[in-house]
């Protein structure tokens, strides 16, 4: 057995070496015991797609093979088939998503609770939940999407949903699994891990699993450089790297036991700006990127870690308990000023374009101001969640109890550099200022939560109340020199209180058939970050939110369909700083919002129903939103993009359809398929004024449709060639305006690769 590891080991050190950065991947949860069942409850919400059915309340789960079927590194992409969920694009490659749920705010995807594994994992979720940092979708497992009623345990951001991201689980034997991408733009992928789990001699089980993944490309942007002028690489593309390691141990003990340790590691090295386009050149190229951005990179590094225990105390009772810590570290460098002027107001031609514009062109002379957006982030934390089943007067409970400590802290410490161009966009001098010169700000933040919540079945019902308790101390400094000194710092403590209710009705079960029906309220919160609450008054957000659907599954008829209808109220709505550095860089209160509409799904495959030797797939995923203003409350920042809101205004970047849908056919050992994505209009701006002439920051987004496509052959149980197209018709598409201007969704691309496994 030992040889045979080695053997597989050195496999897979031949394949990092032989491929560089490539390969993506996933693989399949190993579902081990009844006591593993419950352990998975606190990784994996809701476990599998079958189990949705399950839930009193609306969620989805994205398994393995949907991911590996289409290539995908992008969370925008994959989350495209989960309807209630919106998403505004920035960089075209999935790195900095903004994601929101039934109309939620989308900037930075803050009001989202993300997690792996069950563990939150923005970087600062409570001081700066701003997440600069999503775990990567290719070396994932699966994906869980809980809204509404569903994911009031999930916090500390309870209006918009949760998603928890599924790493690769310890193998249960032998495994070696590897799979490399290479396409345009110079595309490389990488994921490639092994690992076993094997008896010991005293009786006990010890696993773990090596894993590698990477991604880089030289990006689909062309910038208007002289070559000689830059600082480092020219193209437009990134870098990412990603190991990990993952152990388990059961020891032979009277009560069952497991323990599991992750280590993991993420850098990433993108030069990705802020800066976009004006409106007019956009139309013209909206590849192009402006010569003053040549110097706009981001560079992170994040160290994820957790050790976890679980017991069975009975055969009813367990308790698991989390060990966590996680730090981010992130500079991006990027372009703050142009001959000391407003980005956005250059863009919208506010100055005499040789001022601004033409600088940012590289031609006419001028000061370039790039800011160095240094920030360190770190947290940890330790949660414990008992689950205790039994069965009274006819009423069986799963009763789930849940504590958590966490404490997290974001410090910035930046500064400026300062290129002297001159008219043909040389670069003449170079001045740097002092680390902490343009702004050093810390803040923290200590969190104790409570959860308590019981899944009641009597009969055909199911019943799910719960409730949220956070107590929330905050402390906040804004400081050069010295944020130690006691009259520099700010500090409170606040508590709240959130929850709701599921309800669920088996209306018919009957093997491979079911129908139920389902609704939930619950009462959600989203805190604010230290700064803005403790220096700027701004107040915590609340929603009241109410759900009502119907599942239909038939196996048999290879036929599944969902429908639901959502409506949320938001008070004191926190909308975050303009994302760019535009406007005062205040958060703000806008008062009351409301958002309704309706979720639809549905998946079919006719081959598989009538016995054809042909599958042939079929959904549908259909999300109609309507986000208005409930009042004229529009920010008082006329840099942000909610100014100039007023009553019955649409949000901004919350179009009113998105519509995905995608057929495929797989015979024999062939599969292919296509996906075809439609988001109807979206406005830019609260003001919802449409195509303003001369503005680049605000406006409208225009619908647009792309479709993608995807074949494979399976040329063995064990290897299978693969090859994917992205925007087939090449649609040249507006994704958003913001940081600073218009921004494109990628155009077409063609990849292709092998993966395999052993």
């Amino acid at each position: 057995m030992y040889s045979s590891l080695f053997r597989r080991g050195l496999v897979f050190l031949l394949l990092v070496l032989f491929s560089s950065p490539a390969i993506a991947a996933d693989k399949e949860i190993n579902v081990e015991q009844a006591a593993n069942d419950i352990l998975m409850r606190e990784v994996s919400i809701i476990g599998s797609k079958y189990n949705v059915k399950d839930i009193a309340g609306s969620a989805a789960f994205l398994d393995v093979q949907e991911i590996r079927e289409h290539t995908v590194d992008d969370i925008n992409r994959v989350l495209r088939r989960v309807p209630g969920v919106n998403i505004r694009e920035e960089d075209g490659m999935g790195l900095f998503p903004n994601i929101s749920m039934r109309g939620v705010d989308s900037a930075r995807t803050a009001k989202v609770t993300v997690m792996e594994d069950g563990i939150l994992m923005a970087p600062a979720p409570y001081s700066a939940p701003s997440a600069y940092y999503t775990p990567s979708t290719g070396r994932m497992s699966g994906i869980e999407v809980l809204k509404g009623s569903s994911q009031i345990k999930y916090g500390p951001h309870t209006t918009g949903g949760a998603i928890n991201f599924l790493s690769t689980a310890v193998p249960t034997t032998d495994q070696v699994y590897s799979k490399s991408t290479f396409g345009t733009y110079n595309e490389i992928r990488n994921h490639t891990y092994f690992g076993t789990t094997e008896v010991m001699e005293d009786g006990g089980k010890f696993g773990y699993l090596i894993e590698y993944y990477s991604r880089g490309n030289t990006g689909f942007k062309d910038l208007d450089i002289n070559p000689a002028s830059m600082r480092g690489s020219a193209d437009t593309g990134m870098q990412k790297h990603e190991p990990m390691v993952k152990m388990t141990y059961e020891p032979k003990t009277a009560l069952y036991q497991r323990f599991e340790a992750k280590f993991g590691w993420t850098s990433l090295d993108a030069n990705e700006t802020y800066l976009g386009l004006t409106t007019t050149d956009f139309r013209a190229d909206p590849y192009r990127r402006y010569a003053a951005s040549r110097f706009d990179e981001i560079e992170s590094t994040q160290f994820r870690s957790h050790i976890r225990h679980f017991i069975e105390l009975n055969k009813d009772t367990s308790l698991v308990t989390t060990l966590y810590g996680n730090t981010f570290h992130r500079n991006w460098q990027k372009l703050n000023k142009a001959g000391g002027k407003n980005l956005s107001k250059g863009l919208n031609g506010e100055y005499p374009a040789a001022d601004v514009l033409g600088i940012i062109r590289g031609t006419a002379a001028g000061a370039l101001e790039v800011k160095n957006n240094n920030r360190g982030y770190y947290m940890w934390g330790i949660q414990s969640t008992l689950n205790h089943r039994l069965e009274s007067n006819g009423v069986k409970h799963n009763i789930e109890l849940s504590a958590r400590v966490h404490y997290d802290q974001i410090r910035r410490k930046q500064w400026s550099e300062t290129y002297q161009q001159d008219s043909g966009g040389n670069i003449t001098s170079v001045s740097q200022g002092q680390r902490g010169s343009a702004g050093n700000r810390l803040q923290k933040t200590t969190a104790t939560t409570i959860n308590a919540s019981d899944e009641m079945q009597f009969g055909k019902w199911t019943f799910t109340p719960g409730a949220r308790v956070e107590t929330i101390y905050q402390r906040y400094c804004d400081d050069n020199t010295n944020c130690g000194a006691p009259t520099m710092e700010q500090e409170g403590t606040y508590s709240a209180i959130v929850g709701g209710a599921g309800l669920k009705y088996d209306y018919y079960t009957s093997g491979a058939e079911d129908l139920d029906f389902f609704g939930g309220i619950h009462r959600g919160f989203s805190p604010a970050s230290p700064r803005s609450r403790l220096k700027s008054g701004v107040k915590e957000e609340y929603s009241l939110g109410f759900e009502l659907g119907t599942r239909y599954r038939n196996a048999k008829k290879a036929f599944g369909a969902e429908a639901i209808l959502f409506l949320t109220k938001l008070d004191d709505m926190v909308i975050g700083d303009s994302t760019g550095g535009a406007g005062t860089g205040k958060s703000e209160n806008l008062g009351k919002v409301q958002t309704a509409g309706i979720e639809l799904q549905a998946n079919y495959d006719h081959g598989l129903a009538n016995g054809w030797a042909m599958q042939t797939p079929m959904y549908v995923a259909a999300t109609y939103t309507d986000a208005r203003f409930m009042g004229s409350t529009g920010s008082d920042d006329s840099e942000s993009i909610f100014a100039g809101a007023k009553q019955d205004n649409k949000l901004p970047y919350i179009p009113a359809a998105n519509i995905s849908f995608g057929i495929g056919a797989i015979y024999k050992k062939l599969s292919a398929n296509i996906d075809a994505n439609y988001v109807s209009m979206a406005y830019a701006d609260g003001s919802n004024m449409g195509e303003l002439p001369g503005s680049a920051r605000f406006g409208r987004i225009d619908a647009r449709l792309v479709v993608d496509g995807a074949v494979g052959y399976q040329y063995s149980k064990k290897a299978r060639i693969f090859a994917n197209i992205r925007n087939i018709g090449n649609t040249a598409y507006m994704v958003s305006r913001q940081p600073h201007g218009p921004r494109p969704g990628a155009p077409l691309t063609v990849m292709g690769g092998l993966e395999f496994s052993l």
